[in-house]
């Protein structure tokens, strides 16, 4: 019998679900597998049967994860085990396929970690699976990892933290939502797989950071095809850095999400530490020729600009280069 005030526990996890099997996906299945956590990758049709022909090498292993497509015609609910964690790892733009894969897989103990880029992949997610709870699918951001993925081939030296804990701040008595017998098993699951973790009182804060982060350095290098080390020192390139970062500034300011000298310092300590040659991943999707996600940054605030009057015109020019270039592209 559970003392009042104690919270229940909640089962420990045993089965991690990945979608997406891009270098981070990949990246993440690898650490559970190796673990001996059951872990399956969710793909459908065409992709589904690509990873199984040809399986995923992570760091020159084989990636020991089992390939599962819940959307196939043949597949019966015995097929498709349940998740006690979903790691989400696709593009924004794939998040509607990710959804219909989800449904299969989540039940109420199920927790989904979304570790896509910009601020509403976890509202997203929670529209099309309305029977998710704002509990299961916490905030979360995936920092300072190095994964990379070339045809069927992973590597990675450093695979980062998972920073994850709920939109709300910590409760009048005094204890922290973050520290909630769910998120503790997410804990658990990730320090077993050798994965560093962070759960922050101020969730939605450190997610603002990392959108200040990701609109400045990752669209200046993508127009600019500039490395990292163009943005360590003072210079246009920086200019253009920061010119988008503190537009990022002012319409948090309007959202209730104060970006402080602080949180530029924080910033410039993590830049310092970036390989001069490393290209951030906006930067990599220009030069592949992939869609990039100018559309959840620069459109992001320009629309919050236009909801608060706030003036945004250096992201106003990032969204029209980067969705003109995908324009001319695309012919």
């Amino acid at each position: 019998m559970t003392m009042p005030g104690v919270a229940e526990p909640h089962a420990p996890i045993e089965v991690v679900v990945v979608i997406g099997a891009g270098a981070m996906g990949a990246m993440y299945a690898d650490h559970f597998a190796r673990a001996g956590t059951r872990t399956l990758l969710l793909a459908h049709g065409e992709r589904a049967e690509r990873l199984r022909r040809n399986p995923l090498l992570v760091n020159g292993r084989r990636l020991g994860a089992e390939v599962v497509d819940p959307l196939d015609d043949v597949a019966t609910e015995d097929d498709v085990p349940t998740a006690d964690l979903v790691i989400v790892a696709v593009k924004h733009h794939r998040l509607a396929e990710a959804a219909a894969l989800l449904r299969s897989v989540v039940t109420p103990t199920t927790t989904v970690l979304s570790i896509l880029n910009g601020l509403d992949s976890e509202d997203v997610i929670r529209a099309a699976v309305p029977e998710l709870t704002p509990e299961q699918v916490p905030l979360c951001i995936a920092l300072a990892m190095d994964a990379e993925r070339e045809d069927h081939r992973v590597r990675f030296t450093q695979s980062g933290r998972l920073v994850f804990g709920p939109a709300g701040p910590v409760d009048t008595h005094g204890a922290a939502p973050a520290d909630s017998p769910r998120l503790r098993a997410v804990q658990d699951a990730l320090t077993r797989a050798g994965l560093a973790w962070e759960t922050p009182p101020d969730m939605r804060h450190r997610m603002w950071w990392k959108f200040m982060v990701n609109v400045g350095v990752n669209q200046a290098s993508a127009v600019l095809r500039a490395p990292y080390g163009a943005f360590q020192h003072a210079g246009p390139a920086r200019d253009l850095m920061m010119a988008l970062i503190e537009e990022v500034r002012a319409v948090a300011g309007a959202e209730g999400v104060d970006l402080d000298d602080s949180d530029l310092e924080q910033w410039d300590r993590v830049l310092a530490g970036q390989p001069v040659d490393g290209m951030t991943s906006m930067h990599q999707d220009v030069l592949a020729g992939r869609e990039t996600e100018v559309g959840i940054f620069a459109g992001r605030v320009v629309a919050l600009g236009g909801e608060h009057r706030i003036p945004t015109p250096h992201n106003q020019t990032m969204l029209w280069i980067l969705e003109a270039l995908t324009d001319l592209r695309n012919g």
